[in-house]
């Protein structure tokens, strides 16, 4: 099967200047490899600043990588002419985590909605137009459209605005939409209805999906049976069957972000085995070495996790990237 997007061999680099001849450089993203298929959902999860954010933004074409290819259906995007481009940027498309900052505060629902319809189809009439903001807005939930399209976006709950959000992306009519935690800055009770959103829009208009979070409880119901990349300070340790992999996590970071989580069921919190982490501290992105990422913390790190290259090695139905995979004890003791 074809990938709409492929990452390969992905570097990001930030730097910042200090005093007159001095700069500071960031590796944020380091040796990525990523893909997605059509139709597919795939959570990436991690801790805040591990770099979730930025493979989003390096997806969509917002920001171009130092190093490394990005692919939009097997072609390179920055060897495309400017309406392959354009085509590109239609086809995938951003949500945004602050739904308040994502929206025009001086504009309205209508305006705002109105606007990338006629930048990208031109021959559209009016009365066109204004169909089709219609048919997007009853589709996300916003009934009647007429009730909320009036209004500006400090007028709608946190809920309300990522759907709008959601009818923006839709009006291009993408192939991927890249959804950066777009449940976490509203209320518990109202996280079902968008997820159920997104489950819709990826069964019905067969929408691929990226889901950024560090909530493994929402990553799991969205992207259930389906793939998950766990990340690491810029690096995807993990990937592999959601499932498999929250029931059986390989790589030791997968099994420490999963420790950390509360478990109600005690016989089920018996079973799970303690991940004696090495230590606190988190290695700097700042001049990285070739070694591994997770070298301070991980407690099966050994000198040449430290200084070489870590191959990505495949273990079961999942890859890891790990010197010594086969070494790690299994997370979960057999019953």
């Amino acid at each position: 099967m074809n990938e709409i997007i492929e990452l390969k061999k992905l570097h990001v680099v930030f730097s910042k200047r200090v005093g007159l001849f001095r700069e500071r450089r960031f590796h944020v993203l380091k040796n990525v490899d990523f893909f997605v298929r059509p139709g597919e959902i795939i959570a990436v999860v991690g801790e805040s600043g591990c770099g979730k954010t930025t493979l989003g933004r390096i997806v969509t074409g917002l920001l171009k990588p130092t190093k490394g290819e990005v692919l939009f259906e097997g072609k390179p995007i920055y060897g495309f002419l400017n309406a392959d481009f354009a085509n590109f940027r239609q086809s995938v498309q951003f949500i945004q985590q602050d739904s308040y900052a994502a929206l025009n505060p001086v504009r309205t629902i209508y305006q705002s909605l109105r606007a990338p319809i006629i930048r990208h189809h031109r021959k559209m009439k009016n009365d066109e137009v204004d169909r089709r903001i219609d048919e997007l807005m009853t589709f996300v939930g916003l009934n009647p459209p007429e009730q909320f399209l009036v209004k500006y976006p400090h007028q709608l709950s946190g809920g309300q605005r990522q759907r709008v959000l959601m009818a923006r992306a839709l009006s291009l009519n993408p192939k991927l939409i890249v959804a950066d935690e777009p449940v976490s800055m509203i209320d518990v009770s109202l996280r079902l209805s968008i997820l159920n959103l997104m489950s819709e829009l990826n069964k019905k208009l067969n929408i691929a999906f990226i889901y950024i979070t560090h909530d493994l409880a929402t990553a799991k119901y969205i992207a259930n049976d389906q793939r998950i990349a766990v990340m690491y300070l810029g690096e995807i340790v993990e990937v592999g069957n959601i499932n498999d992999i929250l029931t059986n996590p390989r790589h030791p970071y997968t099994q420490a972000l999963l420790s950390a989580v509360p478990i109600p069921d005690p016989i089920v919190a018996a079973r799970q085995k303690d991940i004696p982490i090495k230590g606190m501290n988190i290695a700097s992105i700042e001049n990285r070495t070739t070694g591994c990422s997770f070298f301070e913390r991980c407690p099966y790190a050994r000198e040449k996790c430290q200084h070489e290259q870590v191959p990505v090695v495949k273990s079961g139905n999942a890859q890891i990237r790990c010197h010594y995979e086969k070494e790690i004890p299994i997370w979960v003791k057999p019953q």
